[in-house]
């Protein structure tokens, strides 16, 4: 069994800027919606009868999405501000946008972690985007536990990053940094304790003021390495519109 967990932000308050954005929205929630609506179409045409499709939401008019969107079969509209009232304002007016996200994540898979025990693979989607045809939800079928992340980007050390706590440089032998797309990936049931550890500890770095410049992608890597032998790198594509430049995405 899958469960397919949608970080969502159908609603966005341009009152209050990211670390790296003057706005945290370029769309309006009208037109995030219908992004919405299209990542929902997408998983609905990749899933079996053996998937759940949650979608974490955190707009303030949350019961207006859950009708609107109770037309999906195999969808659990989960309102923040309804079933995790205590992180509500902060996970809509934090700075850091990746604190934000596994603030949810990791608030829902313990809120809910009852319900969520009966499944075997979790995957972890953000609201907007897109999948296409390389997705398939039968890739974990026959697979071994662990983690899936497409394969990770790299880019040429820049030291005003700031980057230090994570330079790898010395043990990778070249002069990379390495991102794993947070738009994507999964685990198995068996590294949901690994996962959570993982997603409260970017939490933690992300609220702190040393460490408000840092991003999940790149921490995802970073505190994956003592799991590299059960990484599984997966040729996914996602497609998808930026969320604070519009600007259209496929990776």
């Amino acid at each position: 069994k899958k469960a397919i967990i949608i970080t969502s932000a159908i609603e966005v308050n341009n009152d209050y800027p990211l670390t790296y954005s003057s706005v945290r929205s370029h769309f309006n929630s009208e037109e995030r919606f219908r992004q919405t609506v299209s990542t929902i179409a997408a998983f609905d045409q990749a899933s079996d009868e053996n998937t759940t499709i949650y979608l974490i939401d955190i707009s303030e008019n949350f019961s207006l999405y859950g009708v609107l969107l109770s037309y999906q079969k195999n969808l659990k509209y989960i309102g923040v501000k309804e079933h995790m009232p205590e992180i509500w304002h902060e996970v809509n007016t934090h700075k850091n946008k990746s604190f934000c996200e596994q603030t949810i994540i990791f608030n829902f898979l313990e809120k809910f972690k009852e319900e969520l025990d009966q499944y075997d693979i979790y995957v972890k989607f953000s609201g907007r985007y897109l999948i296409d045809g390389s997705f398939k939800i039968n890739i974990f079928d026959n697979s071994e536990p662990g983690f899936f992340f497409k394969q990770p980007m790299k880019f040429q050390w820049n030291d005003s990053w700031g980057y230090n706590l994570v330079d790898r440089r010395s043990i990778q032998g070249d002069n990379y940094l390495y991102q794993y797309c947070s738009v994507i990936y999964a685990w198995s049931k068996e590294y949901m304790d690994q996962y959570k550890n993982i997603s409260r500890v970017i939490i933690e770095y992300c609220s702190h003021p040393n460490g408000m410049s840092y991003d999940v992608e790149t921490l995802l890597f970073f505190y994956t390495r003592q799991f590299e032998n059960n990484i599984i790198e997966v040729p996914w594509i996602i497609y998808g519109w930026d969320g604070t430049s519009g600007r259209f995405l496929r990776y």
